[in-house]
C-alpha cells in the first residue's frame, strides 16, 4: 500500500489530501474540508470535490499501470453538501481496459454519509502493460 500525503500538484497542498492505494485498482483519499474551501455558502466548492474525485481515481488508474494516464471523462452526482470536517473519497476501477479503464468512487461527509458519487474514464497514454486487478 501507497501512502502520499503530498502529491505531484500544488493543489493537493491547498487540500490538505492524502490519498493511499489500499489494494490494485482501489484507492482512498481524506481531507479536511476547511473554510479556505468553500464555495459562496458555508460548503465545499463542488469543483474542489470535483478535484479530489479526479485524483483519487487517477491513483487507483495509476496503481495498474506503470505509463501516464489522462481523464477523459469524468461525471460526479451530488447527494448532499460537504460541510466542514473529515472528507473521504474512494475510488475503484471496475473496467481495466487496455487504452481507457473505467473508474467509479464515492464521497463521504463527516457524519459518514454518501455526499457524492463520480464515474469516470482515463486514457492510458503510454504503452506500458498494467497489472490485472485481483479476482479478475
Amino acid at each position: 500500500m501507497n501512502d502520499e500525503s503530498s502529491g505531484p500538484s500544488p493543489i493537493w497542498d491547498f487540500l490538505g489530501l492524502e490519498v493511499r492505494i489500499t489494494t490494485p485498482g482501489k484507492a482512498e483519499g481524506t481531507m479536511t474540508v476547511t473554510e479556505k474551501h468553500f464555495s459562496a455558502a458555508p460548503r465545499m466548492h463542488g469543483g474542489l470535490v470535483f478535484v479530489v474525485f479526479d485524483t483519487v481515481m487517477g491513483r487507483a488508474v495509476h496503481s495498474l499501470v506503470d505509463s501516464d494516464i489522462a481523464t477523459i471523462d469524468l461525471h460526479q452526482r451530488f447527494l448532499r453538501m460537504v460541510g466542514p470536517g473529515l472528507l473521504r473519497v474512494t475510488a475503484e476501477v471496475f473496467h481495466p481496459g487496455r487504452r481507457v479503464m473505467q473508474i467509479r468512487g464515492e464521497a463521504y461527509e463527516s457524519r459518514g454519509k454518501l455526499a457524492a458519487t463520480a464515474t469516470g474514464s482515463f486514457i492510458i497514454l503510454g504503452t506500458a502493460p498494467h497489472h490485472d486487478l485481483p479476482g479478475a
